[in-house]
């Protein structure tokens, strides 16, 4: 990703610092609150140090290889079909969505290590060829499945269950359950604890989607090394109600731009309003975002639509990475965008419509192979930001951000100008 590259040059030696320099560089470190920013790290270091000593402790046993390379591919397998659906799927706790199951089973049946080599897998899948997150982000997700799925593990060898016994009897069930709610508990805690508390109308169906996935994890275990011929019957069946159970949600409730995947207008307006419109919210107000592209009829001019359509791509990308679960991103325009940012304040929201900016700046589509090397093309954007008071409409939110968005504009463009207080 591009915030999270390295320049080139500096140096005498730059080979020698690279890890230092990539470090250094993390779109982490830009992070608008240091709490936040040690919350993630610290999150990430006790996951590795849980993973090294769990592995010590129990070490992977190689009669154990068969089960996980069944369980990798299956999920693999699964997780390619559903591909579609997971690209605009909405964010939940548990990150990796329809590889949960799989990774649940690796909970039950494997050694410590091979489960988090589930979860590893299931993360790089994810950067390439799902959607890419900041890769802080990302980080951050793997290392909360996997400290979740090692707690339950926990409870798992505390209670001397053996989830794969020839006769499942009450106990058993009873203390398997315990420890998919364990598995779902902990990890929604490290997420929300990073992210903030979600309204219980807007987290309702990213729990019941979460804890679906995680009970699927419990047929899977039992097949995966009692009946490893269902194991793709239940793949199969996993993905066919994945990809129809959201595919009819997105129908009923959003509608999502063609071109970009985030909301149409309309879609992200009714979504707006009714953040709004909810009572008994503390704290800053929501903020809202325009973005208008620099001088993209001049663009779209000289490289022809399929350019331009591809560049209003990379930018739609841009802005979902660099905006949390609970922001709502809608192309409101031909070449504008629109973000509102619950409980943002000025100055928070001045600084992500800023990474925003330069994260755009330094994102280049390619253009085709010539004698010189690939050429490629980029765009810059200009961003209005404007706060929405408790008890303010969205219309005046908006006409404020788009008044800051023409004064960037008249200054030069490629810039972020914040709406004046009221």
């Amino acid at each position: 990703m591009v915030g999270d590259s390295i320049a080139a040059g500096g140096g005498r030696r730059p080979g020698r610092f690279l890890p230092a320099v990539v470090l250094a560089r993390w779109a982490l470190w830009r992070l608008p609150r240091r709490g936040q920013v040690c919350y993630l790290v610290v999150v990430d270091a006790l996951a590795v140090a849980a993973v090294v000593l769990a592995t010590l402790r129990f070490p992977p046993l190689a009669a154990m290889l068969t089960p996980f390379a069944l369980l990798l591919g299956a999920m693999l397998l699964s997780a390619e079909l559903a591909r579609p659906a997971e690209r605009h799927r909405e964010d939940t706790l548990l990150g990796p969505g329809v590889d949960t199951p799989w990774i649940f089973a690796g909970v039950l049946v494997l050694r410590p290590a091979l489960a988090v080599a589930l979860v590893a897998f299931s993360a790089v899948h994810q950067w390439f060829r799902v959607r890419r997150r900041p890769v802080y982000r990302q980080v951050f997700g793997a290392a909360a499945t996997a400290l979740a799925g090692l707690v339950a593990g926990a409870f798992l060898t505390a209670t001397h269950v053996r989830p794969l016994g020839e006769v499942l009897d009450a106990r058993t069930v009873l203390l398997l359950t315990v420890a998919a709610v364990v598995f779902l508990a902990v990890n929604a805690a490290l997420v929300t604890a990073a992210d903030g508390p979600r309204h219980p109308r807007d987290a309702a169906p990213g729990y019941a989607f979460d804890a679906a996935m995680t009970a699927l994890g419990l047929p899977l275990a039992w097949a995966v090394v009692a009946a490893p011929l269902l194991v793709p019957v239940l793949a199969g069946t996993t993905v066919v109600l994945h990809r129809g159970g959201l595919g009819r949600g997105r129908r009923d409730h959003v509608t999502l731009d063609p071109g970009t995947g985030v909301l149409t207008a309309a879609s992200w307006r009714g979504a707006a309003e009714a953040r709004l419109d909810r009572p008994g919210r503390q704290g800053p107000g929501p903020a809202v975002l325009v973005l208008d592209l620099d001088h993209f009829r001049r663009l779209n001019d000289r490289y022809g639509t399929r350019i331009g359509d591809a560049v209003l791509r990379a930018v739609a990308d841009t802005l979902r990475d660099e905006v949390r679960s609970a922001d709502l991103v809608g192309r409101t325009g031909g070449e504008e965008f629109a973000v509102l940012l619950p409980g943002t304040g000025p100055f928070d929201a001045t600084t992500i419509a800023e990474r925003i900016r330069l994260r755009v700046a330094a994102t280049l589509v390619a253009l085709k192979a010539s004698g010189d090397g690939p050429q490629f093309v980029g765009v810059t954007v200009s961003i209005g930001v404007a706060s929405c008071p408790p008890g303010g409409a969205l219309a005046d939110a908006l006409l404020a951000a788009e008044t800051a968005l023409l004064r960037a504009k008249a200054a030069g463009r490629n810039r972020t100008v914040c709406a004046e207080p009221g």
